[in-house]
């Protein structure tokens, strides 16, 4: 659903919309590619730690 978003996001072809795109992208994958998955990616995390974590490191992202 995140990933969705993104997609939504790079529709509405803003700067704004755009950069929140990139950093909802960068944090989903990065986030699956640290090791922080749901069940159906092969983790053990739950739903809200997924989506705890893809927030954090959206925070940082448009911080800089």
């Amino acid at each position: 659903m995140l990933l969705a978003c993104v997609g939504v996001l790079d529709y509405v072809g803003t700067d704004a919309a755009t950069r929140a795109a990139q950093a909802m992208r960068d944090g989903c994958l990065g986030a699956i590619r640290d090791g922080v998955r749901t069940a159906d990616l092969g983790g053990h995390a739950h739903t809200d730690e997924f989506t705890d974590e893809v927030i954090s490191r959206m925070r940082a992202s448009l911080a800089s």
